[in-house]
């Protein structure tokens, strides 16, 4: 009895293998083995009404799937563009931005005049601003950059698509803003510097133009502040404040300046402390004076003309001091004069 229920149970399992495998057939035309639930239909057309019936279900996983196999077994057919294009649909609608952006760019790349050209560069330029909008920054410390650098590509590919279309100077500020988010600030100058020569006209123009002298400052921050980068900050800022197109760019443009030239005359103004505890009067005076002749109009100016005049003062009386001990030493004399010009 104990034989007999073994032996059934070897077949049943046997049975059941033989069914499972049953469902995988070799291929002469592809030399593999498929599932013929996952195969293509024998034309185009019923291709295209199975992938369309998951789209309507919203299946869309399945459906991208059996839109890309129309794509692949009928790629010369009438269907394959439009099949192409509901590829990136059906994963634009499953919540997948970047294999959407792939399927929506085959199109282009593959059926360049495809009628869905114009929209799926609108939908290329969406996806971008989705995954910039992803981004979360750091996790664990550890700065997550995949998002930014998917739209940055995606910014940057819909730019190349159509270099005069709609979205072109959109997605180049766009590109600007991926890099600025990611602490690239030379890629984000270059980007944002480009939108301000081709596209001069365009109303993000001036806001690129902000952006240049925003990322140089914040560029120079990244460099022990950049002396340097800090001028060039400022110049790039003045150029904004400068424009004809006044509104609130002007004001913050202003703003901007005027930060910046305190902080850079509060560098100089402690320069010139540290010279003046050392004993170094000569630069102590330099760096005094460039505070009053490049920033007047800074926090520091006031502190600096107080400062030199304690050292004019200082040497005033040491002439004064020689002076007089010539007198007594050898008779009325000249002094020297300090070696410190306070023109």
């Amino acid at each position: 009895m104990k034989k007999s229920l073994f032996i059934l149970i070897i077949v049943y399992t046997f049975s059941i293998s033989y069914q499972a495998e049953a469902f995988w057939v070799w291929s002469p035309k592809t030399k593999k083995l498929i599932n013929p639930k996952y195969a293509a239909k024998d034309n185009p057309e019923e291709q295209y009404k199975w992938a369309m019936r998951f789209f309507k279900k919203k299946e869309y996983t399945r459906a991208a799937e059996e839109f890309s196999l129309l794509t692949t077994h009928f790629k010369d057919s009438d269907l394959a563009p439009e099949a192409q294009y509901y590829a990136g649909r059906s994963y634009e609608e499953a919540g997948k931005p970047y294999p959407a952006f792939v399927a929506y760019q085959k199109t282009i790349d593959v059926y360049p005049f495809t009628k869905r050209i114009d929209e799926i560069i609108e939908r290329e330029y969406n996806l971008g601003r989705t995954l910039y909008k992803k981004h979360s920054g750091k996790l664990m410390g550890k700065e997550l950059m995949t998002d930014l650098d998917r739209a940055a590509e995606i910014f940057k590919i819909v730019r190349e698509n159509a270099p005069f279309g709609v979205y072109a100077d959109k997605a180049q500020f766009m590109l600007g803003q991926c890099h600025k988010k990611s602490e690239q600030y030379n890629e984000a100058i270059t980007a944002f510097q480009q939108l301000v020569d081709e596209y001069a006209k365009s109303n993000l123009a001036e806001k690129a133009r902000y952006e240049v002298a925003q990322c140089t400052y914040l560029a120079s921050l990244k460099s022990d502040y950049d002396q340097e980068l800090t001028d060039e900050a400022i110049e790039e800022f003045k150029k904004v404040a400068m424009s004809r197109s006044g509104g609130v760019l002007t004001e913050e443009a202003k703003e901007a300046v005027s930060l910046l030239e305190n902080k850079k005359a509060e560098s100089l103004f402690k320069t010139a402390q540290f010279y003046e505890k050392q004993k170094h009067y000569k630069s102590a005076v330099i760096y005094y004076k460039e505070v009053l002749n490049r920033y007047p109009r800074s926090s520091s100016s006031k502190s600096a003309m107080e400062n030199l005049g304690k050292i004019e003062m200082r040497f005033k009386q040491e002439a004064m001091t020689k002076e007089s001990e010539l007198d007594a030493t050898m008779g009325v004399g000249k002094a020297k004069k300090p070696w410190i010009s306070f023109e």
